[in-house]
């Protein structure tokens, strides 16, 4: 279906609202691995045995949602009830990125879809509350457009927090506004009655809407998924989102494209710490191997800024050949430590007795990596942030 290739990118788009669920890099608590939970493990979180297993049936449900549905509905305006049939796709999941989140877009009628609403659901651990908060950001309905729904939809959205209710299978969404604007009506007139709705979330993916109060004109009232018509697109060796402590013996071995994009495939005798927020390795490689990758990390780098030059930092022709030559630092002892992870006893990688630093290009939100590379050994320590 045209709708699916053009859903991914809304993920990126809404990612930045997770600032108003009550999380935050500052307030990430660390697991020693010995008692990581493997159910959360697999969800692409590492998180203690004791965090509150009762959201994984929801992730799980959301996971097996991915795909193309076909669905039946009504929608509410006043007093007036109205049926519509059509698509649902989604797409997202658990694993990548510093939150979990799902894309799903209502499409009507089947054949030639005229309207849409989408939306987007946000999760990110309260660790505090040992829970993860969860918000979904809705638009629509808009005018449908296979083209638009690359983009940020037209109008404010309207942005709901959710309780998960594990016995039931259900989320109960209630609003919140945007901060620092008016938003819809409905969340900021004080008289004005609050909309709500609950989503059901079978395991099986099937998502259903129920129990509606108060929504706006054109919302779905009731109504949800009746029968899958597409599987979620697979990509070939789907890659594995790593996380935790690992050894390699090369760097064509890992499948995780948050670290492939940092880690020279020849490199060789590797170390890795890796989390949903970056990563650290340590690994052997020659010199020439090292100079070749570092080239082609910043060639990429003219290409991908080229492309999108406001999410990239902007370098000189002379700033890209100083950060290739590297600053000479002498002894470098890395510093083995992760954002997620207690370590049940300290890690100790080799030092680098004569190192020099080579940076590589970074995005205006930090993302990127720091190379430490001892030549006369052929030792490298890198540091890689995703954020």
């Amino acid at each position: 279906m045209e709708t699916m290739k053009h859903v991914i990118p809304i993920a990126t788009m809404f990612l930045c609202t997770a600032a108003l669920l009550p999380s935050s890099r500052q307030a990430v608590a660390q697991t020693p691995e010995s008692q990581v939970s493997a159910d959360w493990q697999a969800l692409g979180w590492t998180l203690p045995k004791n965090f509150s297993p009762d959201q994984i049936a929801l992730f799980k449900g959301l996971n097996a949602a991915r795909g193309t549905w076909s669905f039946k509905a009504e929608t509410v305006d006043g007093e007036t009830t109205t049926a519509l049939s059509g698509n649902l796709v989604t797409t997202g999941g658990s694993q990548g990125g510093m939150a979990s989140a799902w894309n799903l877009i209502w499409s009507w009628p089947a054949e030639n879809p005229q309207h849409a609403i989408v939306e987007n659901i946000v999760a990110m651990p309260e660790y505090k509350n040992q829970q993860f908060g969860l918000m979904l950001v809705r638009f629509g309905p808009v005018k449908y457009s296979a083209a638009q729904l690359k983009l940020k939809p037209r109008g404010l959205p309207t942005i709901f927090m959710g309780q998960w209710d594990a016995k039931k299978q259900t989320v109960s969404w209630t609003p919140r506004s945007l901060p620092g604007k008016q938003g819809n009506q409905a969340t900021t007139q004080e008289d004005a009655p609050t909309p709500s709705f609950k989503m059901v979330v079978a395991p099986t993916g099937k998502i259903s809407i129920q129990n509606s109060e108060n929504l706006p004109a054109g919302q779905i009232s009731t109504g949800g998924a009746t029968a899958r018509t597409g599987e979620a697109p697979q990509k070939p060796g789907k890659p594995e989102f790593l996380a935790g402590i690992h050894r390699f013996q090369k760097g064509s071995e890992i499948s995780d494209p948050r670290i492939m994009r940092y880690l020279p495939a020849e490199a060789t005798d590797i170390r890795l710490i890796s989390d949903r927020n970056g990563h650290m390795a340590h690994y052997r490689i020659s010199a020439e191997a090292f100079d070749t990758f570092l080239a082609e990390v910043w060639e990429r780098y003219r290409e991908e800024h080229a492309a999108h030059p406001k999410s990239w930092e902007h370098y000189s022709k002379e700033d890209i050949a100083a950060a290739r030559k590297g600053s000479p630092v002498g002894r470098y002892e890395p510093r083995v430590r992760s954002t997620e992870i207690i370590f049940d006893k300290p890690i100790v990688w080799k030092p680098l007795e004569n190192a020099t630093r080579y940076g590589g290009p970074r995005k205006r939100s930090a993302a990127g990596a720091t190379y430490y590379f001892d030549r006369e050994t052929g030792i490298v320590c890198h540091d890689a942030g995703y954020w």
